[in-house]
């Protein structure tokens, strides 16, 4: 009796496991498709859950944030009454000589302006990490005015010790990557970077934002294998699409 032809019933886990031709050929034109990039308002989602994951309850935050874990913290927390009540008073007293509205109001932006970037600046050189993310969070939208918030947080995307720090610091100098001193730094960090999580924050950031010098750099590092090899072959893809 002449044997059955077998047939191979094993199921494809992994593409091209299979010897089936068709499933090869769908798998290959699967990887030719474009790649989607996530938009600004997901990356800063991202950060933003990240941090919330790792900070502690509220009602601990407004200890710490006001002091209140020691005697000297109720004390400011005094003081700040206390000055608030002494300005409250001088501001209706009707003897004091009287602004324009428009004037007081443009005095009272500035000063709330001021105080937001101190809380920002002291919070990028906090001992938390969650409490530096959030404040790289809030500096991302004051870098492209404020080139003291550009060195802080280049030196965070240097030098942090938590990663997710340094990315998200990497992120937020997006725009100022064509800028002298920001982009050299950057483009070095790029070349030394062991680790996969700041390369891929910065093979992101440079496809974005690089121009043509900082994108043959990129090729030039995924071509010498200098990247890992899931982000050489993102790097191969995405330069690839945009030569489609």
């Amino acid at each position: 009796m002449p044997d059955k032809p077998s047939h191979d019933t094993r199921r494809a886990t992994l593409p091209f496991e299979s010897s089936d031709p068709a499933e090869q050929k769908l798998w290959s034109a699967l990887g030719e498709l474009p790649r989607g990039e996530p938009s600004d308002e997901l990356r800063r989602n991202f950060y933003r859950e990240l941090e919330a994951a790792s900070e502690p309850r509220l009602a601990e935050r407004l200890r710490n944030w006001l002091g209140l874990g020691s005697n000297s913290g109720w004390l400011t927390v005094a003081a700040c009454v206390l000055l608030g009540f002494g300005i409250a008073h001088i501001a209706g007293n009707e003897s004091a000589p009287a602004m324009p509205g428009s004037d007081r109001l443009a005095a009272l932006e500035q000063n709330i302006a001021l105080l937001n970037r101190e809380l920002v600046l002291d919070r990028l050189q906090a001992s938390a990490p969650a409490t530096r993310l959030s404040g790289v969070y809030k500096a991302s939208m004051m870098a492209e005015q404020d080139q003291e918030i550009v060195q802080a947080l280049l030196q965070l995307a240097t030098g942090d010790q938590a990663l997710s720090v340094r990315s998200a610091a990497i992120d937020a100098l997006g725009s100022q990557l064509g800028e002298s001193g920001v982009d050299n730094e950057l483009m070095k960090l790029l070349e030394a970077s062991e680790s996969p999580i700041v390369q891929l924050a910065l093979v992101d950031l440079v496809l974005r934002h690089g121009n043509g010098q900082q994108i043959s750099q990129l090729q030039k590092l995924a071509e010498q294998q200098r990247l890992h090899p899931d982000l050489v072959n993102h790097v191969n893809n995405s330069l690839r699409s945009e030569t489609i």
